[in-house]
């Protein structure tokens, strides 16, 4: 008597955190609307503080939910040695006098801070890719120039519509931006 053939299991899919479910313009919108709240609460020599909080708040959010989904990335690091570096740069202090040394001082730790800051975007940029085109592949792509002028809203962007398409399909493979990747298409 003839065994029927064993059908193969299908194969695991690893389940990561869907991204974050916020549209760009609700974050935008509340990023704004707490800055301005901010204005009448903190004293004057704190707004420039409090505005870059505000707006690193959901940068660093964006950093831990990539480290859940590959433990031991580096967008974390670089983001919270921003973060850092923004509130030694903008916290107030003594008046001090108006020194060259002085100056000079402060324009490199504004360098420093800015060049951190494109590392952390580009750094996450990258793991973004690699996430949604390695390990669950969607097809994403993400522009340099937007990324430049638009880093965190331009994410939230791609991944409020990510995490919408999760949401339809469940479980189930699907492609975000124009289909299977060309590996994925047979010829």
């Amino acid at each position: 008597m003839e065994q029927p053939a064993i059908m193969p299991e299908a194969e695991v899919r690893k389940v990561y955190p869907a991204p974050p479910n916020v549209h760009w313009g609700v974050l935008f919108g509340a990023q704004i609307v707490i800055a301005i709240v901010a204005c009448y609460l903190v004293p004057r020599a704190y707004w420039s503080l409090v505005w870059n909080l505000v707006f690193d708040a959901w940068a660093l959010y964006i950093c831990l939910w990539i480290n859940k989904l590959e433990p031991g990335t580096m967008s974390i690091y670089w983001c919270t040695g921003f973060v850092a570096l923004q509130i030694a740069f903008n916290a107030p202090g003594a008046p001090v006098p108006a020194t060259k040394g002085i100056t000079i001082f402060a324009a490199s730790l504004a360098l420093i801070c800015i060049v951190m800051w494109i590392v952390t975007i580009y750094l996450i940029r990258a793991e973004l890719h690699f996430h949604y085109n390695q390990r669950e592949p969607v097809g994403l792509y993400l522009g340099g120039v937007m990324t430049f002028f638009f880093s965190f809203l331009y994410f939230q962007y791609h991944l409020y519509k990510i995490a919408q398409l999760r949401e339809r399909y469940g479980d189930r493979p699907f492609y975000y931006q124009g289909g299977p990747p060309a590996s994925d298409v047979e010829a």
